[in-house]
């Protein structure tokens, strides 16, 4: 006797109502059993008079089994990638607050501290000067250093020639000496005070927000303070 609704098969319904959900498979992917089973069809299938040489069916196993491994190395390095990132994340948070050394012949000068810059002094030098200009040029204070040899430091105290206070922001500095006859200008760093820290994009890194700068790849820090 057939139970209505069964069919054929009286024992159906033993499965219905059943949460259980096989595992589904990428009807896509073309994992190695599959390219094995196609290959073993290949060789019943083949040519008696022209057999498949071994040596081309073991490359072409070698072949999709590089494919195969290059595509699990990208999984992986994308996932250190992103670990990577979160651990740049998190040391980059540690950088607020802080000062770097960066090049540049750009810096803030604050109330509290003035402007405070290196010099990179190649050759020694008995007349070292740092000049000191606004944003648009102006020259408002030059600093003589006297002899330097090396790496110099100098701090602009925010007071102009004549004595005055200047308001506190972004100055341009110089560092100029004699050599050998020669006025020469010299390489300088500032120190600056970093705002914040953003996680750049693929190849880029950590990118420093410089008070009085602005975004600077940490890559170019020489020194945290």
């Amino acid at each position: 006797m057939e139970i209505s609704g069964v069919g054929n098969n009286p024992y159906a319904f033993l499965n219905t109502g059943s949460t259980q959900k096989t595992a589904t498979k990428d009807q896509g992917a073309l994992l190695l059993d599959d390219y094995l089973s196609l290959m073993t069809k290949q060789l019943q299938n083949q040519d008696p008079l022209k057999p498949m040489d071994s040596g081309a069916f073991l490359g072409q196993i070698a072949s999709f089994g590089t494919v195969s491994g290059i595509g699990d190395l990208k999984t992986s390095f994308d996932s250190f990638a992103k670990t990577m990132q979160s651990d740049q994340a998190l040391q980059g948070s540690a950088l607020v607050g802080h000062s770097v050394l960066i090049p540049s012949s750009i810096g803030s000068m604050t109330a509290d501290n003035g402007l405070q810059g290196r010099i990179n002094v190649a050759e020694p030098v008995t007349d070292l000067k740092v000049q000191i200009f606004t944003e648009t040029g102006a020259l408002v204070r030059t600093i003589d250093m006297g002899s330097a040899s090396g790496d110099t430091s100098f701090t602009w105290d925010g007071f102009d020639d004549a004595g005055a206070a200047l308001i506190p922001g972004t100055y341009q500095f110089k560092a100029t000496g004699t050599v050998a006859g020669e006025n020469t200008t010299f390489a300088t760093a500032t120190l600056a005070k970093v705002e914040s820290v953003l996680v750049g994009g693929a190849g880029k890194g950590l990118v420093m927000n410089l008070a009085g700068i602005g975004a600077v790849p940490f890559s170019e820090a020489q020194e945290i303070i």
